[in-house]
C-alpha cells in the first residue's frame, strides 16, 4: 500500500484518492450520528383527567424521559410555577413510563393552563420539555374534527410532451456543462509531461 501511495504522491489521482476518503469518512460519521438520534422516541406527557377544579389534582404521565434525574412538573411554563416533583427513576428512556399525582393550587385561574416537564440531565432525552393542556375550573374542549376528505379525487392533464421534451433538453445540456467543467478542472491539475535528461557519452 505504501509504495502505491509513494507513486502516487503529488499526482492527481492521490488528489482524489483522498477526497473520497474524506467524503466517505464524513458520511460515515454523520449516519451513525443520525442513526443514533433517530432511535431514541421522543419525550410524551399527557394528564388525566384533561379537566380539573382549583384545589384539585390530576395525574401526570410522562414517557421516555432519562432515568437518572429528578423530572419537576411545571405550570404555564417551563420555568413557572413549580407544582410537583417526580423522583430519579431507572426506566428504559425507549418504553419508560412514569405516573405523578400533581395538585392544582386553588389560586390557579380557571381557563387553559399548560403543564410541564423538566428534567436536568442533558444526554438523549434529558433536558427536554414536554407539555400537555389541562382546563382549569371549565370542561375540556373537545377535539377537533378530522377534516373532510373529497370523495372524488380529480386528476390533471399533467405536463404535455414537448414540456416533457424541454426538461429532458434541459436536464442534459446541464449534464454535459457540469461534464464540461469538471474535465477541464481535472485536465489544469494534471501535471505534465517532464522533460528527461539527456545524457551524453
Amino acid at each position: 500500500m505504501e509504495e502505491i501511495l509513494s507513486k502516487l504522491k503529488g499526482s492527481p489521482l492521490r488528489t482524489r484518492w483522498r477526497w473520497a476518503l474524506g467524503t466517505t469518512a464524513s458520511m460515515a460519521v454523520i449516519a451513525s450520528a443520525g442513526i443514533a438520534w433517530a432511535c431514541v422516541a421522543p419525550v410524551s406527557l399527557t394528564v388525566n383527567p384533561a379537566s380539573v377544579q382549583p384545589g384539585g389534582t390530576v395525574s401526570v404521565i410522562g414517557r421516555n424521559t432519562a432515568p437518572g434525574a429528578p423530572i419537576e412538573i411545571h405550570l404555564d411554563s417551563p420555568t413557572g410555577r413549580l407544582l410537583a416533583t417526580n423522583p430519579p427513576h431507572n426506566l428504559s428512556v425507549m418504553s419508560g413510563q412514569w405516573t405523578l399525582s400533581v395538585p392544582i393550587p386553588a389560586d390557579v385561574p380557571t381557563g387553559k393552563h399548560l403543564i410541564f416537564s423538566v428534567e436536568d440531565y442533558h444526554n438523549h432525552n434529558g433536558g427536554q420539555p414536554a407539555r400537555a393542556t389541562i382546563y382549569v375550573g371549565q370542561p375540556a374542549e373537545a377535539a377537533p374534527s378530522p377534516p373532510v376528505r373529497p370523495t372524488k379525487l380529480e386528476v390533471g392533464s399533467g405536463p404535455s410532451a414537448a414540456t416533457l421534451g424541454l426538461v429532458g433538453l434541459g436536464v442534459a445540456g446541464l449534464a454535459l456543462f457540469v461534464a464540461g467543467v469538471w474535465y477541464l478542472a481535472a485536465s489544469r491539475r494534471s501535471p505534465g509531461p517532464q522533460a528527461q535528461e539527456v545524457r551524453t557519452s
